[in-house]
């Protein structure tokens, strides 16, 4: 079952039980209350839901416009984004996936952020990408259990 979507501001966030992602629909620009609650929402669904586990987030892109300054700062501070996530990003537009693409490689050569995120052009590629990011992700913690 499928939790209740919540509504943050212009934005809309749950955890989605069958895929076990959080699912965020990011509309217009994310201002810096939006982050700090959005945060405090993914920090509780990874305690509630997949505890032990790093976040994985599907946004869907179609409607967003980018973020503030401030929702930046707060967004890359947080202790639950800060280590390690996994975010698939898709219905941009092919530039801006580019773009987006580009400038996460960068943020990831140039920082010890172990966070992976790609822009995708559909729903079906983001879903399988984290799939398999988190496959891979599980067989790296059985190893090292082991």
């Amino acid at each position: 079952m499928t939790a209740e979507r919540e509504r943050i501001g212009k934005q809309e966030v749950w955890f989605d039980d069958i895929s076990g992602f959080i699912y965020l629909i990011h509309t217009g620009t994310l201002d810096a209350d939006e982050a700090r609650v959005l945060n405090e929402r993914v920090a509780s669904y990874v305690n509630t839901h997949t505890p032990g586990e790093p976040p994985f987030m599907l946004v869907d892109n179609r409607r967003a416009t980018g973020f503030t300054g401030e929702a930046r700062k707060i967004m890359s501070s947080a202790p639950t984004l800060r280590d390690e996530v996994y975010v698939a990003l898709f219905g941009a537009s092919f530039a801006i996936r580019a773009v987006l693409n580009l400038l996460f490689r960068a943020v990831t050569l140039s920082s010890s952020s172990k966070s992976v995120v790609t822009a995708l052009p559909t729903e079906a590629e983001a879903r399988e990408w984290l799939t398999e990011q988190r496959r891979l992700f599980r067989t790296r913690k059985a190893k090292s259990v082991a």
